[in-house]
């Protein structure tokens, strides 16, 4: 998955980064959820989509959508210190600055290495 953007252009000849974005949400879908179930709570309700949508499960439930967050993209949360740091702690930024140095159509790999290498979730 080195080029996710291979193969796919515009009129213009730029590369078509929302399909590769989708296809890149769909491929990683359950690594994305994992990490946001890190960062904010496993009782955390996680869509993914063209964006990363999640919601306490109780205020899911009591359909309270004021509580609805969004994360346009996952880059956004790869390098987003909150929720690195929430996850990875001490180990964020350097989680972060391998990230940065890796292609991007690389990145996941490297991300779930990286949390292959954490204790396992508590499920509540």
């Amino acid at each position: 998955m080195s080029d996710l953007y291979s193969g796919r252009h515009t009129l213009t000849g730029a590369p078509y980064y929302l399909q590769a974005e989708n296809d890149r949400n769909t491929h990683n879908g359950m690594l994305y959820i994992q990490l946001i179930q890190r960062a904010f709570g496993a009782d955390e309700v996680v869509m993914v989509g063209h964006h990363f949508v999640f919601e306490p499960k109780a205020d899911m439930q009591a359909l309270n959508l004021h509580t609805l967050n969004e994360i346009p993209s996952a880059d956004t949360m790869l390098f987003d210190h909150d929720i690195m740091g929430a996850v990875f702690g001490n180990e964020a930024r350097f989680v972060m600055a391998h990230l940065a140095m890796t292609p991007r159509g690389d990145r996941d790999t490297v991300l779930a290495a990286e949390l292959a290498k954490l204790p396992a979730m508590v499920q509540s």
